[in-house]
């Protein structure tokens, strides 16, 4: 019996030893990111971008890189809106985003797009809000080129264009004039021997 309360006595002072020494390496961790200027449970950072008004509201993209939650070092693109009336800022719906482009305003229309994924068959959706605050009308983008063309056009006055036009234009929005600088620079020039 003598034995047995011994060894008890033993497997408890272990512990105790081995709770000591976490407490001091949790200490001295924390410690140790105070002094390089960080922290030992980082926060998510914040980015907001510059807002436009519609409709009475603000509306702006807001992003949260890192944090605490799993996924950690995640981006997350949110559209946010806020009453002008000083009213929280709240997401237009519940979509997150990888990346984001816009906002503009054009012709009592709020447009803005978004990628939903990193994945390579993602297409970028580039939405139209009316004054109601509604999504009317989502058109499929093949990717940031198209975004930015279609929201230039948009401002310039003219229509949203489909994937099968933008496709067919590409070459002439990436090279204009028809030739490539890669292809001058592999033709043989008249000094060459």
């Amino acid at each position: 019996m003598n034995y047995r309360q011994g060894s008890m006595g033993q497997v408890i002072l272990g512990f105790r030893s081995l709770l000591i020494k976490l407490a001091l390496f949790v200490v001295f961790a924390a410690l140790l990111a105070w002094a390089l200027g960080g922290t030992l449970f980082p926060r998510p950072e914040v980015k907001e971008f510059e807002s436009i008004l519609f409709a009475g509201h603000r509306c702006y993209w807001k992003v949260t890189m890192g944090g605490s939650e799993p996924g950690r070092g995640r981006i997350v693109w949110q559209f946010m809106l806020a009453g002008a009336d000083g009213q929280d800022p709240a997401p237009l719906g519940m979509k997150t985003w990888v990346d984001g482009a816009g906002p503009i305003v054009v012709d009592n229309n709020l447009y803005y797009a978004g990628l939903a994924s990193h994945h390579p068959q993602e297409l970028w959706r580039m939405e139209r809000i009316d004054e109601t605050l509604a999504i009317v009308e989502e058109y499929l983008l093949p990717d940031r080129l198209a975004v930015e063309q279609q929201l230039a056009r948009l401002q310039q006055g003219l229509e949203v264009q489909d994937v099968r036009t933008i496709e067919s234009q590409r070459g002439l929005v990436l090279d204009p004039m028809g030739q490539s600088a890669e292809e001058e620079s592999r033709r043989p020039s008249a000094t060459d021997p």
